[in-house]
Order: C-alpha cells, then structure tokens, then sequence
C-alpha cells in the first residue's frame, strides 16, 4: 500500500509578517505535492494543551499509510505536530533549530518516532544525527519565493543609505552609533527589541520588501555572530542573504560558509570591526562601482535562491 504524504500548510494571510514557511508551502504545493489545511484544533489553547498532555502519555493512534510534513522551529516541535500526530506519521521540515533547544528536540523527535527530518541548517544535522542516529536527517538550505524580491532602482538612485536588517550585532552597531554614522546618511534599525525580527521597523510584508529593494547597503551577520550563546557554533545561511542578493544590495558583515559552499565565492563586504564608519561610508562615496557586483549576486540568487529548485531533493527523499 502506497503511503499518503500530505503537507499541513501554512498559509499567507494579509497580516504576515515573515513568509519563509509560507513560501515553502507555496513552493511544494506548486511541484505537485499534497496537502491539507491547518486544523482549527490548534486555535483553542485548552484543547492544545490537552493534545500536549495526550501525546506527552505517548497516546497514539496513528495510520501507517498516512504522513504529515510538518513546518515548525525547532522548539515547537511538538506544538506544530498536533493534531497530525495522533493520525499519521510526522515528517517535520524545520527552521530555528539552535543548540539551546536541542535537549527538547531530541525529546520531540524520539516522542514523535521520526524516521526523517528535514533541516535548514547543515551544522544542526551533522550534531543530531549523532545524537540520533537512527532517523535520517537530511540538510534543506535555506530558500525564497524569488517572486517576493524586487530588483529596485541603480544603487546611487535608492533613498535609504544603511539598512541594519533583523536583530543587531551588539559591538558593530555601538561602533556605528559612536561613530555618528546616522548623522551623515539615511541609516534605517530596529531601536527597540531586535529580537523581534526585521519587519518590526515597517508595518507590512509589502514595505518591508520594497524599503529593501531601495536600500543600498544591508547589513548581517548570522546568529552565530550576533546571539553566540543562543547559537552556539552553528553557522547557517538564512533568507536574509537572499533577500539582499536578489533586491541587488551591498551586504556588509559576514558570509555563512553555506552559502559560500553553494554558490561558489563570498558576495558580502566583510565588515571591518576597527573602522565600521569608514568602510560604510566609502562603501556609499563609491556606491556605483558596486552595481556590477549587485547585479551578478541577484543573478546568482536567481539560480540558487528559489525553495522549486530544493523540491527536486526533497520529493526523491520522500519517493514522491
């Protein structure tokens, strides 16, 4: 009997603030894959936690021919997986799966009696397939809707200087704001919790992509850089390089070795620590002799960026 792969969707709505499951859904739904919609379950805290409580007792009444792949971070494992458990097998296709919640994972992962599991971040698969061994656990990069991206205007055209995009990496930023660097150009960041994640600097999806696209200079550092205790040594790529390649920015900070290792060369400016003003700035005074490099880098993301061309992977994994 053929097993039955479904995938439990997540769906865009008008007050998304991130699509990078929504994408993913978007893009296996588009490669032929199945799916169901969210159940309205999981809208009622008390029957959430009555979920919880059952599949914590290990209380299962799953279908052999049956699937669900499952979109979660890796904290919310079990949250995400529920109602779906109790009628299926979970495949789990996860974001955010950073060292400190490792322990819970695990204990998610043997809970769930996962066979596969699919990975954003290499360095994440390489430490749990030692840890468990026996579910395979395969490497996803990170990817995009290429659609969402504009390419925007020329570089000296664009209105915003600086873009500090998502959460800030401490010392670089103290460096940039002693340095006055938003007296002498448009310079745009999250002043409050930079937890909170890029979009909280504009009040939609749409502006958000758009104020992108008319930024000539991102700055990023991956999390490993930024929050080392939360991250440990797990050095991932993560869509805020594509989003910068493919809306033709100069990415100054640091290039995971993921993307380095896919696309073949480092499109980001790494950022000198001693002079972050002078680099900026230089960077701006001669904002043109960057256009060929942007030009290419959208290129590059063009051909590497998109979740279609990571489908291919996923359904020979899954025999679909």
């Amino acid at each position: 009997m053929n097993k039955e792969i479904l995938l439990v969707n997540v769906p865009r709505t008008p007050s998304s603030k991130q699509v990078y499951m929504e994408s993913f859904c978007e893009a296996w739904m588009a490669h032929g894959g199945n799916h169901i919609e969210p159940s309205k379950w999981q809208k009622y805290r008390l029957l959430r936690h009555l979920m919880k409580f059952l599949a914590l007792l290990r209380f299962s009444c799953r279908k052999k021919n049956r699937s669900y792949v499952v979109c979660s971070r890796g904290a919310h494992l079990l949250k995400s997986s529920l109602p779906y458990a109790f009628s299926g097998e979970i495949i789990p296709m996860l974001w955010d799966c950073w060292p400190a919640t490792w322990n819970k994972l695990e204990r998610d992962l043997r809970l769930l009696k996962c066979r596969i599991c699919f990975v954003t971040a290499s360095d994440v698969v390489k430490a749990l397939s030692q840890r468990l061994p026996e579910v395979q656990f395969v490497h996803i990069p990170e990817g995009v809707d290429t659609a969402d991206y504009q390419a925007g205007k020329p570089l000296t055209e664009r209105t915003i200087d600086v873009y500090e995009m998502g959460q800030k990496h401490k010392y670089f930023h103290k460096k940039l704001m002693d340095g006055q660097l938003e007296e002498h150009c448009h310079f745009v960041y999250n002043p409050n919790n930079p937890e909170n994640g890029p979009l909280r600097v504009f009040n939609s999806w749409e502006t958000f992509t758009s104020k992108v696209a008319d930024s000539k200079i991102i700055i990023s550092f991956p999390l490993s850089m930024r929050n080392p205790r939360m991250d440990g040594d797990v050095d991932t790529l993560t869509i805020r390089y594509w989003e910068a390649m493919l809306s033709r920015c100069v990415i100054v900070g640091h290039c995971p070795q993921e993307l380095i290792d896919m696309i073949g060369y480092n499109p980001v400016v790494e950022a000198d620590f001693v002079n972050p003003c002078s680099q900026i700035e230089d960077i701006l005074n001669h904002i043109d002799d960057y256009q060929s490099q942007v030009n290419h880098n959208r290129e590059v993301a063009l051909q590497h960026a998109p979740w279609s061309v990571r489908m291919n992977t996923i359904f020979q994994q899954l025999s679909l």
